[in-house]
């Protein structure tokens, strides 16, 4: 019971650390948060990634060119199998890029889908999806 707590508990850091790399662009570290074979897929754009490299120069092209990202989670649900884990969770994630004309901010939320692994290193994503459910704001702030 200790071990699965405690399992659960890194699994839920690891979603933090993966928000907080976001928003403070720590590319490196957003890195180390993945399998060598990961796998990530966006449903809004049925983008399907393979491999932290890929996945990072996705993420890395699309968050540079904001100027301020917050990222929240909640409603975390853990599963743990022995060394394979898998996480559900909801975000909101706010964008904002400043002197846009019809509005400064695109907030979207919607829910993340992972399977983790326990590597030497601590719970990597093995994969994650992400899926858009709703947003408001102005689309411009991401599209342009």
């Amino acid at each position: 019971m200790l071990q699965e707590l405690a399992d659960r508990t890194a699994i839920v850091d690891a979603v933090i650390a993966y928000a907080t790399a976001l928003d403070t662009r720590d590319w490196e570290t957003l890195g180390a948060l993945f399998t060598g074979d990961a796998r990530w897929e966006y449903s809004g754009s049925g983008e399907r990634l393979c491999g932290p490299d890929a996945i990072i120069a996705r993420i890395r092209t699309s968050l540079e060119r904001f100027d301020a990202t917050h990222h929240l989670n909640g409603n975390h649900v853990v599963t743990v199998r022995g060394d394979e884990a898998e996480h559900t969770c909801y975000y909101q994630a706010q964008h904002v890029r400043l002197g846009l004309p019809d509005g400064e901010k695109f907030l979207g939320g919607g829910r993340y889908d992972d399977r983790l692994r326990r590597t030497p290193d601590g719970w990597r994503f093995a994969h994650r999806r992400i899926t858009g459910v709703w947003s408001e704001g102005n689309p411009a702030v991401i599209t342009s």
